[in-house]
C-alpha cells in the first residue's frame, strides 16, 4: 500500500513539473552603429532548431542546418526570409540589410548583416519579427549600440515595433 502511494504521487510530482515546464524562445538582434565605416552593423543570434523549424516550414523541408554539410541555400532563404520579418527604417526611410555570412556557435546560429551608407544616425525604427508565426512565445530582443548611446528593447508578437533616437 505504502508504495502504491509512493508511486502515485511520484507521477503526481512528476506530471506536475512537465506540465509548468514551457518552451523558451527568443532570439538577438544586436545594430551596432560604426560612423568610422559609415555603416550599420548587424548580428542576429538565433538558435538553431527553430530556425531550422522556419526554413524546412517556409521553404525547403530537407535543408538541414549543420556547418558539415550546409548549403548556400540557407543563406538565400534566410536573407528571403529576413526581407519579409525585419523592418528598418533609418532617418525616415526604408532600409534593407544585406546579409554578409553566416557561422554556427554551440546551438545557435550567428547571421551578420550590414546596411552600409549610413553617414548618421538620427532615427532607427526596427521591426524584428521573425519566428512569431512559427513559435507562439517567440521574444526577440533589440540591442542599439551607437558610440554615445545604447538602448535595448523586447518585441513580442503583441509588441514588435520600437524607435530609437541616437542623439
Amino acid at each position: 500500500m505504502m508504495s502504491r502511494i509512493f508511486t502515485f504521487s511520484f507521477v503526481v510530482c512528476l506530471l506536475f513539473v512537465q506540465a509548468t515546464i514551457h518552451p523558451y524562445y527568443v532570439s538577438t538582434l544586436e545594430i551596432d552603429y560604426r560612423p568610422d565605416r559609415a555603416a550599420l552593423q548587424i548580428t542576429m543570434r538565433v538558435f538553431t532548431d527553430d530556425w531550422q523549424l522556419m526554413l524546412n516550414t517556409h521553404y525547403d523541408k530537407s535543408l538541414r542546418l549543420d556547418p558539415d554539410t550546409d548549403t548556400e541555400q540557407v543563406v538565400t532563404h534566410s536573407a528571403d526570409y529576413l526581407q519579409q520579418h525585419l523592418e528598418l527604417n533609418l532617418n525616415g526611410t526604408d532600409v534593407t540589410p544585406r546579409v554578409l555570412g553566416k557561422e554556427y556557435q554551440d546551438d545557435q546560429l550567428v547571421l551578420y548583416l550590414e546596411v552600409a551608407g549610413v553617414v548618421e544616425l538620427q532615427t532607427l525604427e526596427v521591426s524584428h519579427r521573425i519566428l512569431f508565426s512559427e513559435l507562439e512565445g517567440q521574444q526577440n530582443i533589440v540591442r542599439i549600440k551607437t558610440p554615445t548611446n545604447r538602448k535595448s528593447f523586447l518585441q513580442t508578437q503583441g509588441r514588435a515595433r520600437d524607435l530609437f533616437r541616437g542623439f
